[in-house]
């Protein structure tokens, strides 16, 4: 059902995805939906959730590899279900509440696994000590958003390497 949801959420929006088409395409009757999920916003939540749960790398250790297997992760997964245009319609949802879900279950997650790996390099002293981790983690991953409203193929090994330019210690 969480797939269903996910095909029809890349392929319709969310306007165009409901109980019924989810149901139809699970091959599941509506009620089967209904017990799990009492309404669109907790489905397209757990669908969300399903999302980030694909393959994330295990740390290494080395900051500038972590980081880089994060983002073709990312990018990886992003491109496979069009979670670029999930997000989007999920940005656009009238009442809003669908906001807080994408931040939730994708946006919060995916950026703590790239601020984890930062956290590890300040804490190795790898990176600056006085590092805004928030701040890095948004330079890092927001780059692959900003990459692709402007078109543009994000080559992530360069903005791994960009970031990380300012932000390592001074000698090192």
């Amino acid at each position: 059902m969480l797939d269903a949801t996910v095909r029809l959420l890349a392929e319709h929006g969310v306007a165009g995805t409901s109980m019924d088409r989810v149901a139809a395409l699970a091959g599941v009757s509506k009620v089967t939906v209904y017990t799990r999920w009492p309404t669109k916003n907790a489905l397209v939540g757990a669908a969300l959730a399903h999302l980030r749960l694909g393959d994330v790398p295990e740390p290494t250790g080395d900051v500038r590899a972590d980081l880089v297997a994060l983002l073709d992760a990312m990018r990886a997964q992003y491109d496979a279900v069009d979670a670029m245009g999930i997000l989007g319609t999920c940005l656009t949802d009238a009442d809003g509440g669908l906001l807080d879900i994408v931040r939730e279950n994708t946006l919060l997650p995916r950026r703590a696994l790239f601020a984890a790996v930062l956290a590890a390099g300040v804490e190795r002293g790898d990176l600056r000590a006085d590092l805004d981790v928030g701040a890095a983690t948004s330079l890092v991953v927001g780059t692959l958003y900003a990459d692709h409203l402007a078109g543009r193929a994000t080559d992530t090994a360069t903005v791994v390497d960009l970031a990380l330019g300012g932000l390592v210690r001074a000698g090192r």
